[in-house]
């Protein structure tokens, strides 16, 4: 497809200037050979062109920012690689034509529409078309009455894959030097490009970056001029196990640490060296809870690791050992993989690489000894896979229940924040959830502030809405005295509207983020930073358990029903409600009505063009006693018809660590 798009750019053209950009792409060198002047590999030196004279970068100039093209065209394999040329969007030249292709989209990314703000950058628009080119592909094409920068069209479409939310990094701003170094700010259009041997440029009155991050280095050894903070790191080939076999580089077991040969010598265990995992684009969305094959296995071949199932592969893994979406997409039916670490792929790094990757992703796996060079992985997912059995993974509830503690420490481990913690940038503050949690019934208050007192990993407040009752009653005042985290109590008639009381109650929170929480209902340890982890991968403006386990109390029965999870959706469970303060107030908060507040609620965000997310509810258990006492008055036969599974007694997920039965 790649071809006949540039094939028919080039007829178009009839001689003008056509400027080509590939990033994922595995033989751009195939593309040069279509009359294409200049080619750019985005993933490899992005000064650098490649022509159809030199299919090899040979110190042809590619066109600079300031130069004008008749067309652009940028070619992505997949959202995962186009977010990586947004990253790098600033070096791309002025066009009147520019169109962004990606070849591979799984099902359920929507059309890459662009949002057109009023801003000066769209006023000279004048076509925008969003299509398939192909079976899986989508492409932008948008043409401009006057040479426009191209790279806002990319940035624009890498956005509209991910429905159009705010995409940014948190500092430091980074400037990016060299081969590969898109691979450490996926997705971040505020970076800035910059030469290795500096200076840094002034970008609106300002250096271009806080820190400077390169992966090459100028006449051998690093320099540069001036004070800003500058990260050297080995571009990804240098990484490769024949390269690190060299005089000069790291062993298998790293332990050089002086310079030779004109580079650092490196350790392979140092997690600086690993890319981070592009979270925003690999992480939990679209796990299957109920797969229809069995395991898969991670193996060699042609010094790549591929995923293979009944003989048949099923992806093979890029050789910087970048994953991107699709790859997962086509894993997700698995049960799970099995590891077979020989020689695990092109170098340690991008093994660890996929490794760290996949299980971002939630996709179970099992392994045997695991090679002490790749220990980048960190303990806790070392720990993690070497306890996975096959018999966890032959049981949906404990193949679930391992996913979820992958990724929950790969994301916190190898996500893009975490990272460049760890090469230096300040820790962000975690924000503050405000709990909302309403109550008529007194004797409830101290269980409930237990459930929300056995939070961790998460800040929280909680504002105590009290439905006819004191607050001097004797079994509010003492759980309220005790109770050690910052609690506001708020007092209400018995008459006033249930959602008039919960707006009452969100009036006196302070947090950046708002949480509803039911009196009688159990929550997990890892809850709120669950649905704050998930926030943070998808960017929804509501987010949710799914409605999984239930407790039916009168018969002392516990039921798992099937829900499909990871996904943006109509509706989460009432009791579970994690929403954006600011998504709160633009829809006015929760209708002053007596009951169906939350659905209203819902409906109100995703009318208002906000999204709901549903994730996992393996940390939620609803209790559900007789309808009469419930506002939502759904009869117990629902739960025990509409379930895949159900216990004899209390019997909750194991991430739920066991609370117990009654308040």
């Amino acid at each position: 497809m790649f071809e006949r798009i540039v094939g028919e750019a080039v007829r178009r053209g009839a001689g003008r200037r056509v400027a080509v950009y590939c990033v994922g792409v595995e033989s751009p060198e195939s593309l040069a050979a279509k009359g294409v002047r200049h080619l750019v590999d985005l993933d490899g030196d992005p000064r650098l062109a490649l022509s159809p004279e030199n299919p090899a970068p040979d110190g042809t100039a590619a066109p600079s920012p300031d130069e004008e093209v008749a067309e652009v065209l940028v070619l992505a394999r997949t959202p995962t690689d186009l977010r990586r040329a947004a990253t790098m969007h600033a070096l791309l030249p002025r066009a009147e034509r520019v169109i962004v292709v990606t070849a591979e989209t799984p099902y359920w990314y929507p059309a890459p529409a662009p949002s057109l703000t009023p801003a000066h950058r769209w006023r000279a628009l004048t076509e925008l078309r969003v299509h398939r080119p192909a079976s899986g592909a989508w492409a932008v094409d948008a043409r401009f009455s006057a040479a426009t920068p191209a790279g806002r069209t990319v940035a624009a479409t890498a956005r509209a894959f991910a429905g159009n939310r705010l995409d940014g990094i948190a500092a430091p701003v980074a400037a990016l030097a060299g081969p590969g170094a898109a691979h450490w700010r996926p997705g971040d259009p505020n970076a800035s490009p910059v030469e290795p041997g500096g200076p840094l440029p002034i970008r609106i009155g300002a250096p271009a970056g806080d820190v400077v991050l390169r992966t090459s280095f100028p006449d051998g050894l690093p320099t540069w001029e001036g004070d800003e903070a500058v990260v050297d790191l080995p571009a990804l080939e240098e990484l490769s196990w024949e390269r690190l076999g060299e005089p000069g580089g790291a062993t298998p077991l790293g332990a050089g640490t002086e310079a030779a040969n004109g580079r650092p010598a490196v350790h392979v265990n140092d997690v600086r060296l690993l890319p981070p995992v592009d979270d925003r684009s690999v992480n939990p969305m679209g796990f299957v809870t109920t797969p229809t094959l069995g395991l898969g296995r991670l193996e060699l071949a042609d010094g790549r690791w591929n995923t293979v199932h009944d003989g048949k592969v099923l992806t093979r893994f890029a050789a910087s050992g970048c994953v991107t979406v699709t790859d997962v997409a086509r894993l997700r039916q698995l049960r799970g993989l099995r590891i077979d670490w020989r020689n695990g792929h092109t170098g340690p790094i991008a093994a660890v690489r996929v490794v760290a990757s996949l299980a971002a992703a939630g996709v179970p796996m099992l392994t045997g000894e695991i090679p002490p060079w790749a220990g980048t992985l960190g303990d806790g997912l070392i720990g993690l896979l070497r306890a996975a059995t096959p018999e966890d993974l032959d049981d949906d509830l404990r193949r679930e229940e391992h996913s979820i503690r992958l990724r929950r420490r790969a994301l916190r481990d190898h996500g893009v924040e975490a990272r460049w913690e760890r090469l230096g940038a300040p820790a962000r503050q975690r924000p503050l959830t405000s709990v909302l949690l309403t109550t008529r019934r007194p004797e409830m208050v101290p269980f409930a502030l237990g459930q929300a007192a056995r939070q961790r990993d998460a800040e929280l407040e909680v504002v105590l809405a009290l439905h006819g009752i004191p607050r001097d009653h004797p079994s509010v005042a003492p759980a309220v005295a005790s109770f050690a985290r910052p609690i506001t109590v708020v007092e209400s008639a018995a008459s006033l509207a249930f959602g008039a009381l919960l707006n009452r109650a969100a009036a006196r929170a302070s947090g950046s983020f708002l949480l509803k929480m039911d009196d009688d209902d159990w929550y997990g340890p890892d809850f709120l930073s669950d649905l704050l982890l998930a926030h943070s991968y998808t960017g929804a403006n509501v987010l949710g358990a799914a409605l999984e386990f239930v407790y039916l109390a009168s018969i002392d029965v516990t039921v798992r029903r099937d829900q499909v999870t990871e996904q943006i959706t109509n509706f989460v469970a009432g009791g579970t409600i994690f929403t954006e303060r600011a998504a709160f107030d633009a829809v006015g908060g929760f209708r002053p009505l007596p009951r169906a507040v939350d659905t209203q609620f819902q409906h109100a965000v995703q009318s208002a063009g906000g999204q709901v997310y549903r994730t996992q509810g393996l940390g939620y258990v609803l209790r559900r006693g007789p309808a009469s006492q419930h506002t939502w008055r759904e009869p117990i036969g629902t739960f025990l018809r509409r379930n895949k599974r159900q216990w004899r007694g209390f019997q909750p997920s194991a991430l739920m660590e066991a609370p117990e039965a009654t308040p």
